[in-house]
């Protein structure tokens, strides 16, 4: 999925700290991320107190286009030897070969320790490629200082945006990035339709439900985002204080909060006919190829960083609390202790479908994309975008 890739054009690639004389190059055994401020300062807390102690230290980095690094460095030798992504990539990586086989090297039962979502999200064809460590989808925010109570409906989410949204003294409705499909999957999948089927592998763009749903995204949210749909832009209203609502995930909270603006999760309206239903996505330690190339203590260390940060309390109660991170260890996974913020994710999270981890996705985001872009600004009509848009994808897969 895009999600963290839009994030990255806001800031560069800035490296957190590289630290021991363990594996292949000169850089040591090395974790990448790609996490916004407020979850990369709390990793560098967390990365010390793994640390402690240790005469070799794991370094981490924070990169830009995690996506573009991994297919560079990968392949030359030269990528990390563990990095922090959702499960979505799963089935590509593995068919890149970019990824390692932790099966008889972890010492923890990922079946017994996680949720079954989570198990399932880092196994692939036999296989189990890393450790997972929370869940996380997208939920409406919104401005205390702009609206009393949150939405509970469609249209009374419609009527506070109609009377805060003035485009001319840059006053919007809502902070959303609208062709990204992960971010409106939720009302895209809300009559029952799917961006790809799992169980049959088959493409479902095209079904009349799917179709209703673009309809609905169509006519209830596109008019009241800004104009340019890329992430920076998407934000600005919300994080200025100037637009009511933002539909966004726990990575975007600490810096919507950093800036000044109390934002307040809720659940997703409910949908006249239908449910959001968007994507769910586990956050996975993945297990590079690189491990391949290493000696026994930088394979050791690695593991190690994986089981330890997904099944430390501390680590686990942290990001729940300042991020809304919704814990995948059993043992808290139904936590009532964790805070409102995470409450409200899994709520959101309890609608919504699981990310295909296929590979194949990958061939399904840009013709769609670019078929969402064409419907909004009215070039196309829904149904018509679908079939055009389905019909490239399939020549693709073939």
């Amino acid at each position: 999925m895009q999600r963290r890739q839009v994030i990255a054009g806001i800031g560069g690639a800035a490296t957190l700290s590289v630290a021991g004389c363990l594996g292949t190059d000169d850089q040591g055994t090395t974790l990448w991320n790609e996490f916004e401020n407020g979850e990369e300062e709390t990793l560098e807390e967390h990365l010390d107190a793994f640390n402690e102690g240790r005469d070799d230290e794991l370094g981490a980095e924070n990169i830009a286009d995690m996506e573009e690094q991994l297919n560079t460095a990968i392949p030359a030798g030269d990528g990390p030897e563990t990095f922090a992504w959702a499960h979505d990539w799963l089935g590509r990586l593995h068919d890149q070969e970019f990824l390692h086989d932790a099966s008889g090297s972890l010492d923890l039962d990922i079946g017994s320790e996680f949720t079954a979502d989570a198990a399932d999200a880092v196994q692939w064809e036999g296989g189990t490629y890393g450790v997972p460590y929370a869940a996380e989808t997208v939920t409406l925010m919104y401005n205390p200082e702009l609206v009393e109570e949150p939405p509970e409906t469609l249209s009374e989410m419609v009527d506070i945006m109609e009377d805060h949204h003035d485009p001319s003294s840059n006053q919007f409705g809502l902070s959303y990035p609208p062709i990204d499909p992960y971010f409106v999957s939720a009302f895209l999948h809300a009559f029952g339709g799917r961006t790809f089927h799992t169980d049959s592998g088959e493409l479902g763009i095209e079904d009349d439900e799917f179709v209703e749903g673009l309809e609905l995204l169509r006519d209830n949210l596109w008019e009241y985002v800004p104009e340019d749909p890329s992430y920076e832009s998407q934000m600005t209203p919300f994080n200025d204080g100037t637009a009511p609502f933002a539909i966004n995930g726990p990575w975007q909270v600490s810096g919507f909060r950093d800036a000044g603006i109390d934002a307040t999760l809720a659940p997703l309206p409910d949908i006249e006919g239908g449910s959001p239903t968007p994507y769910t996505g586990i956050q996975v330690w993945y297990f590079t190829s690189a491990l391949g190339d290493v000696d026994e203590a930088a394979t050791e260390m690695t593991m190690d960083w994986a089981e330890w940060y997904a099944t430390t309390e501390d680590v686990i109660t942290t990001n729940a609390n300042r991020h809304g991170l919704i814990p995948v260890h059993q043992e808290y996974a139904d936590s009532d202790d964790l805070g409102e913020d995470v409450e409200t994710f899994l709520e959101t999270v309890e609608t919504g479908t699981l990310m295909p981890a296929d590979p194949r996705m990958d061939l399904v985001f840009t013709p769609l994309e670019d078929a969402l872009e064409r419907v909004f600004n009215g070039d196309a009509d829904a149904a018509e975008a679908m079939e055009s848009a389905a019909t490239e994808i399939r020549n693709r897969w073939d």
